[in-house]
């Protein structure tokens, strides 16, 4: 598949904010810089990531945490699900929108989207989880969803 600069449909869908029981066991990585150089990966779920047009994502992370903090120096980050049977590593640039309620809030533009599918296998997932209390989750993530369309 080709890269793209902006969300392939299947990526705006799954990042739409709707559907969150459907989605509710999918985490995705989050991936920034460290302050030496190294790749530092956090995870996230779809109640903290909202595909906010064909080219942005916006993305809330817990204020004061080394991804925060690597998010606020870099301004860079790569956000890596799995969907539609085919990997999507999104390359973005970030910029802080907000803090509210212990979140930063970031809009992302997206860079470069690159998907992979193996001929040889079917992808279903890059990480799957199971809620402890999936009620009070999916509250959470419907709050932070709007604080990220405001």
């Amino acid at each position: 598949m080709a890269d793209s600069e902006i969300l392939p449909p299947a990526v705006a869908t799954f990042l739409n904010g709707e559907q969150l029981e459907e989605k509710q066991h999918e985490a995705m990585h989050f991936l920034t810089v460290d302050d030496n150089g190294f790749p530092y990966k956090a995870m996230v779920s779809v109640g903290e990531v909202l595909a906010y047009s064909k080219d942005r994502i916006r993305i809330a992370l817990w204020s004061g945490t080394q991804t925060d903090n690597n998010a606020m120096r870099s301004k860079k980050a790569v956000l890596l699900l799995v969907t539609c049977e085919t990997a999507f590593d999104i390359q973005l640039m970030l910029e802080p929108i907000g803090r509210q309620e212990g979140l930063t809030l970031y809009e992302g533009r997206v860079l470069r989207v690159k998907a992979d599918q193996a001929p040889y296998a079917k992808l279903e997932s890059a990480v799957r989880f199971t809620l402890k209390d999936p009620d009070a989750s999916l509250a959470h993530w419907r709050h932070k969803l709007e604080l990220l369309k405001n």
